[in-house]
């Protein structure tokens, strides 16, 4: 391996063998002037992404590590070890259905943090790939400074892909092993909430990274059953960031539940569920009231979701 290694490429390696391939080939292919190492942790792949990364591994010994876990630790804890393996000043996030589009992307970030030594985080602008369309669409990131950690809660809009942190601020302010410990099952959103209590994130507005859609994951599961599992995950992560922030993020399990009741009565309405929906939407109080009328009849369920599929093609 490389003795001085800048930056650090992070690929949370979880299945993906058809596409883990077109993300690492598009590390590879980065025309940047320092050594980079792309750190790869496979968390118990059950298809042949291990073959997969085996094979690249063998291709490119210099750069690759692989670190090859025993059991499965979920997402969020898979990326902090190896976030504590990197050796850059300098550490980069790149899912494994993603991939960087641009092969300037890392320097120009890393040209605009030498050149921005009061910067710890950078991001630039991305696009979307709908795999089932092909359809790409360009985005520009979206931040709210004025309360970053408030906007975050509420959906700030830009991709994992993009990101560069500075890897001393980074360890600094983030507890890994508590990442680990508590197995969480995201990783980017409750660092970018931790991490910008302490600074705020840059903008380059060039398009680096394709953010790819319509996959099935973790993070965007196909079914009620599934996105219950993430919201239990989820439900760690949330508990974990309002012992940290009790004003920002305050947390009761009851608070939790009628959350998760509505995310997933939502959830039902968009995967046509109905059993689901009424379960859920039984429990839900909130403001959703007319979704949680429709979710307790089967006729007025159909009705409501026709007229959403009808509004989206207006």
């Amino acid at each position: 391996m490389k003795d001085k290694v800048l930056i650090s490429v992070v690929i949370p390696s979880y299945n993906r063998a058809d596409t883990v391939g077109q993300t690492i080939d598009s590390i590879l292919a980065q025309k940047v002037g320092a050594d980079v190492e792309i750190v790869i942790g496979d968390d118990c792949s059950t298809d042949n992404a291990r073959e997969v990364l085996t094979r690249y591994k063998e291709q490119h010994p210099d750069v690759i590590r692989l670190l090859f876990h025993e059991k499965n630790m979920g997402l969020g804890a898979n990326w902090a070890t190896c976030v504590k393996a990197c050796k850059g000043k300098y550490i980069c996030n790149c899912d494994n259905d993603d991939y960087w589009h641009n092969e300037h992307k890392l320097q120009l970030q890393l040209d605009y943090m030498e050149s921005h030594p009061e910067c710890n985080i950078c991001i630039t602008n991305h696009r979307t790939l709908n795999r089932t369309t092909g359809e790409f669409k360009e985005c520009k990131a979206q931040i709210e400074h004025s309360d970053i950690q408030q906007s975050m809660w509420g959906g700030c809009y830009f991709c994992n892909a993009t990101i560069m942190y500075r890897a001393d601020f980074m360890k600094a302010h983030l507890n890994l092993d508590e990442f680990i410990k508590r197995r969480f099952t995201l990783q980017d959103w409750p660092a970018w909430v931790i991490l910008t209590a302490y600074t705020d994130i840059d903008e380059i507005p060039v398009s680096t990274a394709t953010w790819c859609m319509e996959t099935v994951s973790i993070t965007r599961p196909d079914s009620v059953a599934r996105y219950a599992k993430r919201l239990d995950g989820d439900r760690e992560v949330c508990r974990y960031l309002g012992e940290l922030f009790p004003k920002k993020f305050p947390y009761t399990d009851e608070m939790w539940e009628n959350y998760a009741n509505g995310r997933l009565m939502a959830k039902a309405f968009d995967v046509g569920d109905y059993k689901s929906a009424k379960e859920y939407g039984a429990k839900y109080i909130g403001d959703a009231r007319f979704k949680k009328i429709c979710s307790q009849n089967r006729f007025l369920f159909k009705v409501y979701r026709l007229l959403k599929r009808v509004k989206r093609k207006l």
